[in-house]
């Protein structure tokens, strides 16, 4: 097999238009209960902080693709896309696909032709004719490449303070980066997206999962306005 695919397929979860209820597969427990209690709290702050917008907001929201590191959302690093959609009786919550990676998120940030892929078959479900069952399993199979670089030796700081950072070399430049936004923003999340009516195309670092009261500039935009 290649050596730049991503393996082993993509998990699911959320709410679809086919089904009633959420649907999910392939994610593990501690995943999906970070991640569900923090988009259910972002819907409800967001509902309250854009009241009758929040509609138009929200189904006019992009698809946001994602690169969590190891302990923000369960034990493992992550990568995946979050798609506003509806269940079959018209209740909004949104809808991911994710799955576990063994490189830093920034790689899958810098070098993003998965996230296309990724968008493209998310965007399948929403879909009045889409086959619930054999998406699920393209889901399941997926095989999005991605170049991936062997391994690069560790970061060996030699001294570091405020003002300056001495590394031993050789110094891999991904890596070091993946170092300096550890340092900056600890367990870093990674967030992008093309764009939508009122969200320009853009990139997004956070600190962990941004705050829920934060949450609305993924929606409409509105970065200050929100405390970014």
């Amino acid at each position: 097999m290649p050596d730049n695919i991503i393996t082993p397929g993509f998990g699911y979860f959320g709410k679809v238009p086919q089904r009633g209820d959420f649907i999910q597969d392939k994610l593990s427990a501690n995943f999906i209960s970070s991640w569900s209690e923090w988009l259910q709290a972002s819907v409800a702050v967001s509902r309250e902080q854009l009241e009758e917008a929040w509609q138009e907001y929200y189904m006019t929201g992009p698809i946001w693709h994602f690169g969590f590191s190891a302990g923000v959302c369960g034990e493992k690093a992550l990568i995946g896309s979050l798609m506003p959609s509806v269940d079959s009786v018209g209740r909004q919550f949104f809808f991911s696909q994710a799955t576990v990676i063994d490189q830093p998120p920034l790689d899958y940030w810098l070098d993003r032709e998965w996230s296309v892929q990724s968008e493209e078959h998310i965007l399948q479900v929403l879909d009045d004719e889409v086959d619930l069952g054999e998406w699920v399993e393209k889901t399941k199979q997926a095989c999005w490449h991605h170049e991936v670089k062997p391994p690069a030796s560790p970061i060996s700081v030699l001294s570091q303070s405020s003002e300056h950072c001495i590394l031993s070399e050789p110094v891999d430049a991904n890596l070091l980066l993946h170092h300096a936004y550890q340092q900056q923003y600890g367990r870093y999340c990674l967030w992008w997206t093309s764009g939508s009516e009122y969200v320009p195309e853009c990139s997004v670092i956070s600190n962990g999962l941004p705050l829920v009261s934060q949450f609305s500039a993924f929606l409409d935009g509105r970065w200050e306005q929100w405390g970014w």
